[in-house]
């Protein structure tokens, strides 16, 4: 298995991290999906869903930034220029 943080962040094991922590069909989590108002997640969901990704790609997510999580596409820009940095 590839090491998320020299292989970079698949956007599919994304899409199926946050459908898992969402309970939703991977169908459901589209690039552009908005998390509050296509899928319903308000700011404890969120929350729940950075500290999943905090803890699958080892990086900090600041609370400030889980505003900015709105779709699967800002999610994976963020981890990618987190990940890279590290």
């Amino acid at each position: 298995m590839a090491d998320h943080r020299t292989a970079g962040v698949d956007l599919e094991d994304l899409r199926a991290l946050l459908a898992e922590e969402l309970e939703l069909p991977v169908e459901e989590v589209t690039d552009e999906a908005h998390l509050k108002d296509d899928l319903d997640v308000d700011s404890l969901t969120a929350m729940e869903v950075a500290v999943q990704i905090e803890k699958k790609y080892r990086i900090k997510i600041d609370e400030a930034e889980i505003p900015n999580l709105t779709s699967l596409t800002a999610i994976h820009r963020l981890v990618t220029a987190k990940v890279g940095a590290t």
